[in-house]
């Protein structure tokens, strides 16, 4: 979905257990920011419902989920979880949905947000939303190189 001037932006997605980070490309597609958090329940599809109207008036036209993938890179329960919130995505729009290797991304979002002076109890309503820029940045990143 483009805005007035033709430009779209890319969304990326870090889920959690209760909540989805959310972050948004510029309209160059080059840098993410961090956007919001959705609040999800066991079945995700308030959070769903809410992630696609969000990603239609922010003039998104792909969105990037990190992939939880353990070190051994076998399948987990949060693999499993994060293919089906996919999978319910793909059925509920029609933008491009691409996956993004999600390992270390909650712990390099941590370690930044200590680093500006973030503590434990403050970066808790901030840690999901910038994971979600990792995602989105790696992403972005390996699409220009």
């Amino acid at each position: 979905m483009e805005n007035a001037n033709g430009k779209s932006r890319i969304m990326g997605l870090d889920l959690g257990q209760a909540r989805i980070g959310i972050a948004l490309s510029d309209f160059s597609k080059i840098l993410a920011s961090p956007f919001s958090t959705v609040h999800q329940t066991n079945d995700y599809e308030s959070a769903l419902r809410e992630i696609v109207k969000i990603a239609e008036s922010e003039s998104v036209d792909e969105i990037v989920v990190g992939l939880p993938t353990s070190l051994s890179a076998k399948n987990t329960i949060a693999r499993d979880e994060a293919l089906q919130f996919i999978e319910r995505l793909r059925e509920l729009t029609s933008f491009k949905i691409s996956q993004f290797d999600e390992r270390f991304t909650s712990v390099i979002a941590g370690k930044k947000l200590r680093e500006t002076g973030y503590n434990s109890r403050t970066m808790k309503s901030k840690i999901d939303a910038m994971s979600a820029v990792e995602i989105l940045q790696g992403y972005l990143d390996g699409r220009v190189s």
